[in-house]
């Protein structure tokens, strides 16, 4: 199947620098690579689907551009992932948008705001068919295979005769080796900036990305969704695992 992801921002925090353009002419914008969305493109092309990302940090792609790129080439479903209350709005407006041009193909919401206001957020925007709750590599694969009838894949929310359905959260997955490496390679990351930190040693690579060597915490801070969206555990990648990514990134010129 065609599936695409799209990274959805809040235009108003990722501000243009005061020199839009870099040396090879492409727009620069302070941001970090979306890796949720390219963690899940790996795990979608190993199981032998097709994917396409879009990361709405980049002045290239606005949603105009994600429609007509829609339109023709028709996936089957299309994943919209975001963090905060701040894009939220974003993300309901291009909903939306894509559900006006193309009232077949299945929408799916995720990220840590969809996952911790899943209920709330597929009653506000009943265009989007799928919540999605929590970790996405398997839930994906798994939603893939029963989306004419979602009720037993973990951790959707979605609706049935008109009425909200929140199925059990999935297990929290603790093997997070299983996972290929984010697909860096299939996302034009050149508009990218690193924050305006005080890192000389980032700031002045050729390319810049991120890596996840774990996730969640296990300390209850009352300000932070991370002990709430990973069950109060922290879950690590091994070191064998880590440096086989390292060692990856640094032969593909990071």
């Amino acid at each position: 199947m065609l599936v695409f992801l799209i990274h959805v921002r809040d235009p108003q925090f990722y501000a243009l620098p005061a020199k839009t353009r870099a040396k090879n002419g492409r727009i620069r914008v302070m941001g970090f690579p979306p890796i949720g969305v390219m963690s899940l493109s790996a795990v979608l092309k190993q199981a032998g689907h097709d994917c396409v990302m879009f990361d709405q940090a980049n002045p290239e792609t606005p949603n105009d551009v994600i429609l007509e790129q829609i339109k023709r080439r028709k996936p089957a479903l299309v994943g919209m992932s975001f963090l905060s209350t701040t894009s939220y709005p974003y993300a309901k407006i291009l909903a939306r948008q894509i559900r006006a041009a193309d009232a077949q193909v299945k929408l799916a919401f995720g990220g840590v705001f969809a996952s911790l206001n899943a209920g709330l957020v597929k009653l506000q925007c009943p265009e989007v068919d799928f919540v999605c709750r929590g970790d996405g590599e398997q839930l994906l694969l798994d939603l893939l295979k029963n989306m004419d009838d979602p009720s037993g894949v973990g951790g959707v929310t979605w609706a049935r005769d008109g009425r909200v359905v929140n199925n059990p959260n999935r297990p929290v997955e603790r093997h997070l080796d299983q996972w290929a490496f984010p697909d860096r390679e299939s996302l034009e990351l050149d508009f990218v900036e690193s924050m305006p930190l005080d890192v000389p040693a980032v700031l002045s690579m050729e390319r810049f990305t991120t890596m996840q060597t774990s996730r969640g915490c296990p300390w209850p801070c009352v300000f932070c969704d991370i002990p709430i969206f990973n069950e109060g555990k922290w879950r690590a990648r091994s070191a064998d695992h880590v440096v086989a990514e390292l060692k990856h990134l640094e032969a593909n010129g990071y």
